[in-house]
């Protein structure tokens, strides 16, 4: 109070301000270690919510992967295992380099090597396209392999670089641990296979994404499929932890050791059709959480005298968490993406098993064969085309060559193209079918060849009939003269019948010239709007005439409003051709003989001309259009040619099929 009265302060009031910092250093305090306590527990939060999408994503993606990927690398160690037991027991003495030689030779190897523990190199042989000794890498897994005896064997892959393709070391240690074979091998088929599967790589790939340490599913008998070597685990019986979340019907996690790295481990209860029940590990690095944590922890420390600093850090935890969201849903749209391509590939994709039984095929495949479902069916029976029978697939996997064929599949020919290529070393493992339907390219192909050759002898025929035809009007002429002005008074008969048959050769030929200048003839001539139905009312008129002396019955129908951008002559001539066609393949005799017109389905018109004769031969079809080709004996071979001319020039198509009158149907399609 003295003090007081001295007008001094206080012992208190002088360390009001010391107090009341250390009180404010103590609430920011608190307030920062709040701050980065809530901080650190929601990162952790966001990285589990994280990593269980990503891990319920890849679940989903490698159900079918796991089962592929893991049948190849057992393909491939039951086939190196078979190699290893034969060499793990050869003595060293001066044959053992023969011996090997020959196995590797036997076995479609590249190299054999035995090793001792060290990496040192006992005894090789190789095949005769080896170039070189061990990488040094491998000699590294080989020692690694000898420190822990227990892995048993590791089978490494290579990948292609410019100096040779992909290869496959595969190390194991002999029983009695004191030596290792190093076998190698062409891995090409197995990097093909694996590409083939997309999905497999699609894991592969997302297990080499930043922040990812492992990928494994593991069993109760034991890890059945990891991204990368893991080393001895503990047994699922062996670990609480895993063994409460075989029992979880969710996705449990938990943070730990994985060979020195402080790991995020997210498990889930998975199976598939092919392994038993078991656990999907997915191990997501910490080191980032730790990098992040770190920042925060810093700048709330820096921050936290001002209120800015509390501001800046939300600002930042919230871009952080906006930033996880965003990695997140670019997983899920790198996930479906190869979902999405492999489904609306035109190319046709298909995978079949040692049993026949199709395991993999997308959508074009199914719409190029004309099967649905097709998926966990015999090839046999899921695909109805003779020609597509597995016996011919295996055949032409052995040639090695791609295959053109045609095959009736729905009620269509179609043209295809297959590569087919065994999925493993052995061709009775399964095989992949790469089909292509050039059925469209095929027609384009003929048609074009069929228009040069009507252009090239068209040409020819206008050439021809120009110089024919006025030497044929002079011999008219003079046959006319001699019949009219010398004939004679004996066999005067048979001089009229001589001269009026050459003057109907004359007509005969002329007429012929006619079809040939037809046949060549390529301008453009009015084209307006034709109503079908008046046109083909008008020619069965016409022809109808005709029709009813031989006794053939004519019979029209057409879809009301049809109407084609053409000129009307041509195609009158189009259906008088069609009309003499079917006639004469009548050969005088009664029959029938029907013409349609309807909208098809693909907004064309069809045109359809059938008659009841013998038909043509399904051999004949694609020549009956050919200039000149004709199986009657008084044909020239025009008047078809003719009609394709016509109707390739309004841009449409014709096609010739069995009718079921019995002959032929000829389509037209504008």
């Amino acid at each position: 109070m003295a003090e007081r009265a001295n007008g001094k302060p206080t012992w208190v009031e002088r360390r009001i301000p010391a107090i009341g910092a250390i009180v404010l250093a103590v609430a920011v305090g608190v307030y920062a270690w709040i701050g980065i306590s809530e901080s650190r527990k929601d990162s952790l939060g966001l990285l589990v919510t994280q990593g269980a999408a990503f891990t319920e994503a890849l679940a989903q993606a490698a159900a079918g992967a796991i089962e592929a990927e893991a049948f190849y690398d057992y393909l491939v160690h039951l086939r190196f295992e078979e190699v290893f037991v034969t060499v793990s027991q050869l003595a060293l003495d001066p044959r053992t380099a023969a011996e090997l030689t020959e196995a590797a030779l036997l076995h479609d190897l590249d190299a054999i090597y035995l090793c001792d523990l060290e990496g040192n190199v006992l005894a090789t042989g190789a095949a005769p396209a080896w170039e070189g000794l061990l990488p040094q890498f491998v000699q590294a897994e080989v020692r690694t392999l000898g420190d822990n005896p227990q892995t048993n064997y590791v089978l490494l892959l290579e990948p292609a670089t410019r100096e040779h393709g992909a290869r496959h070391y595969y190390l194991q240690i002999a029983n009695t641990l004191d030596r290792i074979a190093v076998l190698v091998a062409d891995a090409q088929y197995y990097v093909e296979a694996l590409r083939q599967t997309q999905i497999g790589y699609l894991v592969q790939r997302m297990a080499e994404e930043p922040g990812v340490v492992y990928i494994i599913y593991q069993s109760t008998d034991g890890i059945i499929f990891s991204s990368r070597r893991t080393g001895p685990l503990l047994a699922i019986e062996s670990d609480p932890f895993l063994t409460q979340a075989l029992d979880a019907d969710t996705i449990m996690h938990r943070t730990s050791e994985f060979q020195g790295e402080r790991v995020l481990e997210l498990v889930r209860p998975f199976a598939t059709s092919e392994y038993p029940f078991g656990l999907f590990r997915v191990g997501l690095s910490l080191g980032r959480y730790y990098s992040v944590s770190r920042r925060f922890d810093l700048q709330m420390a820096a921050l936290s005298a001002a209120l800015f600093g509390v501001l800046l850090f939300g600002l930042l935890y919230l871009a952080a968490r906006r930033k996880r969201r965003e990695l997140g849903r670019q997983y899920t749209d790198i996930k479906s993406l190869t979902d999405v391509i492999f489904d609306r590939m035109r190319t046709g994709v298909a995978a079949v098993d040692d049993r026949g039984v199709i395991t993999l095929a997308n959508r074009a495949f199914e719409q190029i064969v004309g099967a649905a479902g097709v998926l966990g069916r015999n090839w046999d029976d899921a695909l109805t085309a003779p020609a597509l029978a597995r016996e011919n697939l295996r055949r032409w996997m052995a040639a090695g060559e791609e295959k053109e064929l045609t095959a009736a599949i729905g009620d269509r020919e179609k043209t295809l193209v297959l590569a087919v290529s065994a999925i493993g070393q052995r061709r009775d493992e399964g095989m992949v079918i790469v089909l292509y339907d050039v059925t469209r390219l095929k027609e384009y192909e003929r048609r074009a060849l069929r228009r040069a050759r009507l252009s090239e002898l068209g040409d020819l025929a206008a050439g021809v009939a120009h110089e024919i035809r006025n030497p044929l009007n002079t011999i008219s002429i003079a046959a006319q003269r001699l019949a009219a002005e010398f004939t004679p008074t004996a066999n005067r008969e048979e001089f009229v019948g001589f001269t009026g048959q050459i003057r109907a050769e004359t007509r005969r030929l002329n007429d012929i010239i006619t079809r040939f200048l037809a046949l060549a003839r390529e301008e453009k001539k009015g084209r307006q709007k034709v109503a079908l139905d008046r046109l083909i009312a008008d020619a069965v008129v016409f022809l109808g005439l005709e029709a009813r002396k031989i006794g053939i019955a004519l019979e029209a129908e057409c879809e009301p409003g049809l109407t084609l951008e053409a000129d009307p002559d041509e195609l009158r001539q189009v259906l008088t051709n069609l009309f003499n066609n079917a006639k004469e393949a009548l050969a005088g005799q009664p029959g029938r003989i029907r013409v349609q017109a309807r909208r098809a389905g693909d907004g064309r018109v069809a045109l359809t001309f059938e008659d009841s004769g013998p038909g043509i031969a399904e051999d004949l079809r694609e020549r009956v259009f050919a200039p000149y080709f004709t199986t009657k004996e008084a044909g020239t071979g025009l008047g078809l040619p003719t009609v394709y001319r016509i109707v390739s020039d309004l841009g449409g198509e014709v096609r010739v099929e069995r009718s079921d009158l019995g002959g032929a149907r000829f389509v037209i399609a504008v």
